[in-house]
């Protein structure tokens, strides 16, 4: 409750200055503009961005689920969180998969601390390879990229202390549970699971998922940052749609009222700025990015419930 509560002030505060700032008669510029031929490519799109996502899924599982399992809970995942606060979406996600599995939550939790790593890794490198390109690296600019860097680093730093110095690791860890007074926690809950994800990250365990990251950002989502400006008008260059979908990916890892309402428009926004563009234009752009996401990502959600649910259904039938 808490994390809704400050989700929706920081989403309020952010409408509150986009309002002030900006006229709503921006949004005159879609008149007569819409191209709704783009839209069913738009669909197809944000239904092809859930495959390499999928795939990677289903690596890191350690095909533990089928990858219908993993392609459904994925947009299914990916719906919620569209209206769920604190990427809720995630957490339904993980229980949906530990019912297809039977795999210990941990694991997965496990797991997909490992995801959000490869996805903040990947849109930090898209990024700054995009600012990079259209010559806008100043250092005015990469404040954002430094602060993503820092925050890889210090996954990096953690992952690292897993897979290299487990022994030294869970000797400290065993100490200040002590200290605490919760050793047997420890002990009896954490530390096999610990040891579990040290195992998955030798070897070449990891090297399928990771290769997996850039083509889910790139020639996924990017596509569909691409592909709304087409629809509404408003042209961008593939580079552009890059940088938008690195600031939007920022943007909505700030805690915020459901889907990032506020601050993924501010961070897209910004993108327009740096872009020397009109930022009105920046308004009306990423309104109709966070709104065609919204619907299109929503729809699909419902139709993988139901054939998730089917699914089961006809499992429990047979068996």
């Amino acid at each position: 409750m808490r994390k809704l509560i400050f989700g929706i002030i920081v989403s309020g505060i952010a409408v509150y200055f986009l309002q002030k700032n900006f006229d709503l008669s921006e949004f005159k510029r879609l008149e007569g503009k819409i191209n709704w031929w783009i839209f069913p490519l738009l669909f197809l799109s944000n239904l092809w961005a859930f495959v390499p996502f999928s795939i990677r899924w289903f690596h890191l599982l350690e095909k533990k689920i089928t990858f219908s399992q993993s392609f459904s809970t994925a947009i299914i995942g990916v719906g919620l969180n569209m209206v769920l606060p604190a990427r809720g979406g995630d957490l339904v996600r993980l229980l949906m998969n530990k019912k297809d599995s039977d795999l210990p939550l941990t694991h997965l939790l496990s797991r997909i601390f490992l995801e959000k790593v490869m996805d903040l890794g990947a849109v930090v490198v898209i990024g700054a390879t995009a600012l990079f390109y259209m010559g806008l690296g100043q250092s005015k600019n990469l404040s954002l990229l430094l602060i993503s860097t820092l925050v890889i680093l210090g996954m990096l730093v953690g992952l690292i202390l897993v897979k290299y110095f487990l022994t030294t690791l869970r000797t400290i860890l065993l100490k200040c549970f002590s200290l605490i007074g919760k050793k047997t926690l420890y002990e009896t809950k954490l530390d096999h699971h610990l040891v579990e994800f040290s195992d998955f990250l030798q070897g070449d365990k990891l090297l399928k998922p990771v290769l997996y990251s850039l083509p889910t950002w790139v020639f996924g989502y990017a596509i569909s940052y691409y592909l709304a400006g087409y629809l509404i008008g408003m042209p961008i260059r593939f580079p552009e749609a890059l940088l938008f979908m690195f600031l939007g990916g920022m943007g909505v890892a700030i805690p915020s009222a459901p889907s990032g309402i506020g601050v993924f428009h501010a961070a897209i926004i910004s993108g327009f700025i740096i872009l020397g563009r009109d930022p009105g234009e920046g308004l009306v752009y990423a309104t109709v990015v966070h709104l065609t996401q919204f619907l299109i990502t929503t729809i699909l959600a419902c139709f993988a419930y139901l054939y998730w649910r089917l699914a089961h259904q006809k499992k429990n039938t047979v068996s």
